[in-house]
């Protein structure tokens, strides 16, 4: 099964990947979080390519995760806000952040994301959306759902006996 075959058959993580997967579209939208809207700001902050920022700002907006705002008429200059549906993505951003300082930059991170109030660092844990459960790495698994398509059923399987060979 290739990149394309996930996409088709609307793999969750493919797709979220294939929107947000490259380093750019997340620094944009974590900047977003820090309150960079506008695209010269954007590439101040990130010293991105102007073209390259003007392509992931453009699949942001067309992919509903950034709208863009006019804010001065002549010349035209835009805002670009954050939408519901990527505000949702700031505990992944920030699991992401938390992860990297942790594992990789230690204390040398420039930024650290902490708690408003008191300051002190953010830990992003998991938690079950019925029950409210915390759920550990080993707790979590992966079920094939009703409605997948036999190209993503065969994956599973394979999968699952690729699993139990090396468990």
């Amino acid at each position: 099964m290739g990149w394309s075959d996930l996409l088709k058959d609307k793999s969750s993580l493919a797709t979220a990947v294939n929107l947000v997967g490259d380093r750019w579209s997340l620094l944009l939208l974590s900047g977003c979080f820090f309150g960079i809207c506008r695209f010269n700001q954007f590439e101040s902050f990130l010293g991105i390519n102007r073209n390259l920022l003007s392509s992931r700002l453009d699949k942001l907006v067309e992919s509903g995760l950034l709208v863009r705002h006019l804010y001065n008429e002549n010349p035209k200059r835009y805002e670009y806000q954050l939408t519901d549906i990527s505000r949702e993505l700031r505990p992944i951003i920030t699991g992401l952040a938390t992860w990297g300082e942790r594992n990789f930059t230690k204390e040398d991170a420039p930024f650290a994301i902490v708690h408003k109030d008191c300051e002190h660092k953010i830990d992003v844990v998991i938690h079950c959306a019925e029950c409210g459960t915390h759920v550990g790495n080993d707790d979590i698994a992966t079920k094939i759902n009703p409605g997948a398509g036999p190209e993503a059923i065969r994956l599973f399987e394979n999968m699952s006996a690729t699993a139990k060979i090396t468990d």
